[in-house]
């Protein structure tokens, strides 16, 4: 893992000389630096401009780090105000940063959500005692998917704990990436076999880009899922099975990523042998009252 973090360290060091100017913005002072990732797909659903903090850094020499990211961070809020009437901007950040949790604090970022991530690094020695009859999701299937997810929503989630999304929105947005991942967004949707067009849960998931540093490892993230109350027990199923769909070609290793409050998820993922892997807080700011007119980029 130490050298994965090297390599992710380095790649995006480079891509910073490289960035395009209106999709990576880079914010420096005498001592930290952060590189922002414009997003256009939320921007356009949500109707504001929204962006991810991707990477933060700081020099050696810095006597109070936490001082230099706070400023740049007070500087990265303040451009973004110029630049637009409101903006969106949020970023997940390892519960070891301690430097970036008390700057962001110092900056008046709000904690959204914490994270979990599980999970296993030999799939190919996965062997649930059972199999379930699962089949990929049509798009007949997608009306279903649709009400399963806003039905079955997580007020814990990034979307629903945070106050800047009115509920009905955050319902929606789940509705349509489950309906974009049948279309194509995801490499593969599960759902219980032998329900026709009304499946009542889906489970996504994708093949990760190959990593460098982890040469030969063929990974897999489960992404999204939601289980209506008459499918009560799938859930694991659908993990189970999802597993096996990986194994069979020949991903090692799968993560998947939860809320800290979902005890019940977190209790199938560890009976299917899924171990703890990292915890990380989202952190938000955002404008809406700015009477600022919108500006593009130069």
């Amino acid at each position: 893992m130490h050298r994965q973090a090297e390599s992710f360290a380095k790649e995006f060091l480079a891509a910073i000389d490289a960035s395009i100017e209106g999709k990576q913005i880079r914010y420096f002072s005498s001592h930290a630096r952060l590189m922002v990732r414009h997003l256009p797909w939320d921007s356009q659903f949500f109707q504001c401009p929204t962006y991810r903090l991707d990477f933060s850094d700081w020099t050696d020499d810095d006597a109070r780090p936490v001082d230099s990211l706070a400023h740049t961070l007070t500087a990265l809020k303040t451009d973004l105000s110029r630049r637009h009437s409101r903006y969106y901007l949020f970023m997940e950040v390892p519960s070891e940063d301690l430097i970036m949790l008390q700057a962001l604090g110092l900056a008046g970022f709000s904690l959204i959500e914490t994270r979990l991530t599980y999970f296993r690094d030999d799939l190919d020695k996965f062997d649930y005692p059972r199999r379930f009859s699962v089949r990929p999701a049509a798009e007949d299937d997608i009306p279903d998917l649709r009400n399963v997810a806003m039905s079955m929503a997580n007020r814990y989630d990034r979307f629903h704990a945070d106050p800047f999304f009115p509920g009905p929105l955050a319902d929606e947005f789940l509705a349509t990436f489950v309906e974009n991942s049948v279309k194509g967004f995801s490499d593969i949707v599960l759902v219980p076999a032998g329900f026709d067009n009304m499946p009542g849960a889906f489970l996504s998931g994708n093949f990760m880009p190959d990593q460098p540093a982890l040469a030969g490892v063929k990974i897999g993230r489960m992404v999204l899922s939601a289980v209506a109350i008459n499918r009560r027990g799938w859930y694991l199923k659908l993990i189970s099975e999802l597993s096996y769909y990986f194994q069979e070609r020949g991903i090692s290793l799968c993560y998947l990523t939860t809320q800290s409050t979902n005890q019940a998820v977190i209790r199938v993922w560890e009976k299917l042998e899924y171990n703890y892997g990292k915890s990380t807080h989202i952190f938000a700011t955002h404008e809406t009252n700015s009477n600022n007119e919108e500006k593009k980029y130069d």
